[in-house]
């Protein structure tokens, strides 16, 4: 039930504190320099919380992060990205609290951020706000203004503020790949063997990085990937070797620190490694990653099917597929006339 106070301060003034009492709930109070208006105010918030309406929760953002960390972690593990982000918007939204993540709050970060990262950055980020905010909801009772949320998301992605990946397509040529292998002078660092085992395999850094001896196949013609990158949970999944990479493979040494891979080293390490070499050979414009690019490309221009070509990629959606071939025209004529002259 709310009541009404009237109080006047010492210069003389009027004002009327409206007070809201109820059971489970911090009291709310606010006040007005008329009675009708405090009174219209107790009206609509007790309508608000009866409604279970009412978003005016003074806890605060970056304490909700850090309990989405701490709890929901260990349920389901993330990776190294998610960390990141998470601690980076606690440290640029947390001192808010959740009734003012208002939209103008909001949109007043993604114009901000917008200027140093590109659309798809931001539009992840906004997914990692909305599933702290929406899991504070129906795990611990928060309040968070998800209206405004979603307006702010809304008009950021009319904007272009938010948006997905530009796909690229750049082709990293023969030529391009012996200047980086031969601009590479980090000694014991197998540059080339892991440019070469990407271009064969289409792995990425990371599960190059993560290949255990054990998980090769007796026959040493496939090996388990563990804990593979996929859209809804990461499994393991055995992948074929073509013959190349069954000879880099065996060429390997094995480690005293690491023993158990069969290439020692962090995926950070091979990607600065890649991107220190192609610095110096003066190949812009190029990354670890679109190695994986031109396999799955090259995979293609075999005659592979897009099915076969995702068991190499990991691929479960074939429209993703798509967007790591680059096969142009010529290319595909040449596959064509090379098909018809077999079937003469």
């Amino acid at each position: 039930m709310g009541a009404i106070q009237k109080r006047t301060s010492i210069s003389g003034k009027l004002t009327y504190r409206a007070i809201i009492r109820r059971a489970g709930i911090k009291s709310l109070s606010k006040s007005f320099p008329k009675h009708a208006l405090a009174k219209d105010w107790i009206d609509e918030t007790e309508q608000s919380l009866k409604a279970d309406t009412y978003r005016e929760d003074e806890q605060l953002f970056g304490k909700l992060i850090t309990r989405y960390i701490v709890e929901i972690g260990p349920i389901k593990p993330w990776g190294a990205t998610k960390s990141r982000t998470l601690y980076y918007l606690r440290d640029q939204l947390g001192h808010h609290a959740l009734k003012d993540l208002t939209f103008t709050t909001l949109m007043a970060y993604a114009v901000m951020r917008r200027v140093t990262v590109d659309a798809a950055t931001l539009l992840v980020e906004f997914s990692y706000i909305s599933v702290v905010l929406t899991t504070a909801e129906d795990w611990w009772g928060a309040k968070p203004k998800m209206s405004e949320f979603k307006k702010c998301k809304s008009a950021c992605k009319k904007l272009d503020v938010l948006g997905t990946s530009q796909h690229r397509d750049r082709r990293i040529t023969e030529d391009e790949v012996t200047r980086i292998l031969n601009h590479h002078t980090g000694g014991q660092q197998p540059l080339a063997d892991w440019v070469h085992f990407a271009l064969c395999t289409a792995m990425r850094s990371c599960e190059i990085a993560s290949l255990r001896w054990d998980d090769l196949s007796e026959d040493g013609k496939s090996i388990t990937i563990r804990s593979r990158k996929h859209p809804k949970k990461k499994r393991d999944e055995l992948v074929p070797l073509l013959p190349e990479a069954r000879t880099i493979i065996a060429r390997q040494v094995r480690s005293c620190k690491k023993p158990e891979l069969i290439f020692p080293h962090r995926r950070q390490t091979i990607s600065n490694c890649f991107r220190e070499a192609s610095i110096k050979a003066g190949v812009k414009y190029v990354r670890f990653h679109d190695l994986r690019h031109e396999a799955i490309t090259r995979l293609f221009e075999l005659g592979l099917d897009s099915m076969v070509v995702a068991v190499f990629s990991g691929h479960k959606d074939i429209n993703t597929l798509k967007r790591y071939t680059h096969i142009n025209a010529n290319k595909v004529l040449d596959m064509l006339e090379r098909k018809a002259k077999g079937a003469e």
